[in-house]
């Protein structure tokens, strides 16, 4: 999200561009030498609709939490980051070499601009490749100006051109330093600004035919992105807000890591600011399980006191397919039958194990026939001993005791993880009553034998928890999760700054997070767990907390 601020401000340095190619006679040319992206820009992660860039972090921290927890070190990481000054630095430079009269002022004009931002997974997963389009509406001196010196900076060069309905529109790289590079495609009053030429080009420097269309759209079509992602369809906004000053939706995919292909009922969250911030959920109500969205029969059987908890609208008919694909493929042996279960899962956190390490709770599908052999079959697929080259070397062995089935896997946990978490056990699959539960720490799956056997208490006892509650955060509890999993992920990397500012900062900012009550996240409708007849698109959900019950 930082470069939010890096592609408002090469808006100025974009410009000079697109204008600069009418004047032009003789560019130099810039070739693409490097890997193709795999994103697919007709589809983007995650987009940030604004009306101005720049208040955009400082609304941000009108929540409570996010005041608290991350301070106006937010604004200042954004403002003062080495990436957006040495931008400033060279914006400046320009103006003071070609002798042109753009003031602080005009520049900061510029962050002040509605624009549509999309982002795209990188392939860890972050997302930091990004798309920013916008009107030049308050650009018109620095492109009047830009045209002079356009063939005059060692910063631009042409990068080829595009086809769209309105016509040819030239493509222009501004390099900014060694290792970043930005691909600026401007025409009539619209610019896209891409942040890797890879987006548009492929190896052999030629454009992407995918990636162009995408682009064209972008240029020639108002509002395309937002489209992509519905973001005026379903639910109007809060009363007294209006139409929302920021947006920002993340795409299912995103947020499921990529799993979103097995949960086809949710398809995105979003996050609107008016006055205050609100948020929804995108649904396809007739892709959900038909036992609906949530299922509070699910909470009764998680442990208390988790870290967070959330509802997946898994469907298992999906992921049957890739399991059955999955028996041709080395060393995955055995392929499991996922009919077996049913409905939404249930997939919880907690302090005592990892964040690596969740606990998933899910139903068996009424009449399943021989229930022992399709656990069975389940286990020897999730748990099987494996041997040294991954290869399965046997069947997961039952144990049965009052009803109970439990499998549990040969295989020891690692050494460093017992060092942090010395009461973490093998993994295990197990069932009771309607209820599987499976977990790569199996003390959790003990834990929900436990919970259904009513010798813990769960979830439901703490918080009324029903069918319309959809996630649980419980701050105290996370905070500390958070803190240890972060340092100890930078205790593995190369940089030694960023891990001495985490040591510093980090214990602070998680305890000003301890000191909020659980919150969990709800429908408006409680008993109402398919949003009604509620057509496709975005639902309002709410954040509530024990005390809003009462």
């Amino acid at each position: 999200m930082r470069r939010v601020w890096i592609v408002a401000g090469l808006v100025v340095a974009v410009a000079a561009g697109a204008v600069g190619y009418q004047l032009a006679k003789n560019w130099k040319q810039y070739h693409y030498a490097g890997t193709r992206l795999k994103a697919d820009l007709g589809r983007p992660d995650a987009l940030i609709r604004t009306a101005s860039l720049s208040q955009l972090p400082r609304d941000f921290l009108k929540v409570p939490i996010a005041r608290d927890v991350l301070t106006e070190d937010l604004v200042y990481y954004y403002e003062q980051g080495e990436d957006r000054l040495g931008l400033n630095g060279a914006l400046k430079r320009i103006a003071y070499e070609h002798d042109l009269d753009w003031t602080d002022r005009l520049l900061v004009s510029i962050f002040n601009e509605p624009a549509e931002l999309a982002l795209w997974r990188d392939g860890k997963g972050a997302l930091r490749n990004y798309a920013l389009v916008v009107r030049r509406n308050a650009l018109a001196k620095v492109l009047q100006e830009a045209a002079s010196v356009a063939l005059k900076d060692s910063q631009l060069s042409a990068a080829g051109e595009i086809e769209t309905p309105a016509g040819t529109a030239k493509v222009y790289a501004l390099t900014l330093n060694p290792r970043r590079t930005l691909l600026l495609i401007s025409q009539g009053d619209r610019l896209v600004v891409l942040s890797d030429p890879g987006l548009l080009f492929d190896n052999g420097n030629k454009v992407v035919a995918e990636a162009q269309e995408a682009v064209a759209q972008w240029l020639t079509s108002d509002g395309t992105l937002s489209r992509q992602f519905a973001l005026d369809d379903g639910a109007p906004p809060a009363a007294g807000t209006g139409k929302p000053t920021h947006t920002v939706a993340i795409g299912a995919p995103a947020l499921s890591l990529g799993y979103g292909a097995f949960m086809p009922g949710f398809r995105g969250l979003r996050f609107d600011f008016g006055s205050t911030w609100s948020t929804s959920v995108w649904v396809e109500p007739a892709a959900l399980p038909k036992t609906g969205l949530g299922d509070a029969a699910l909470w009764k059987a998680v442990p208390a006191n988790p870290s967070a908890c959330v509802v997946l609208p898994l469907d298992w008919n999906a992921a049957q397919k890739v399991v059955t694909e999955a028996r041709n493929k080395p060393n995955l042996g055995e392929g499991a039958n996922l009919a077996a279960l049913s409905g939404s899962a249930l997939a919880c956190w907690y302090g005592e194990s990892t964040l690596y390490s969740p606990v998933f709770v899910v139903k068996i599908a009424a009449g399943l026939g021989d229930r022992k052999a399709s656990l069975q079959a389940l286990a020897n697929w999730a748990i099987a001993q494996r041997d040294a080259k991954g290869g399965k070397t046997g069947p997961a062995t039952i144990a049965e005791k009052g009803g109970v089935m439990q499998w549990r896997s040969a295989t020891p946990v690692a050494a460093d993880v017992l060092a942090q978490h010395p009461k973490v056990l093998p993994a295990a699959l197990a069932a009771r009553g309607d209820y599987v539960a499976f977990s790569p720490d199996g003390a959790l799956v003990d834990l929900v034998l436990a919970t259904l056997a009513r010798a813990n208490p769960s979830v439901a006892d703490q918080m009324p928890a029903g069918d319309g509650t959809l996630a649980l955060i419980t701050p105290r509890r996370l905070s500390p999760m958070a803190e240890q999993e972060a340092l100890a992920a930078l205790s593995d990397g190369d940089d030694t700054s960023l891990r001495d500012v985490a040591q510093a900062k980090l214990p602070s900012h998680m305890k000003a997070l301890a000191a909020y009550p659980p919150y969990r996240l709800e429908l408006p409708a409680p008993g109402k767990p398919l949003f009604g007849n509620a057509a496709s698109g975005w639902q309002r959900v709410e954040w509530r907390t024990k005390e809003d019950a009462k």
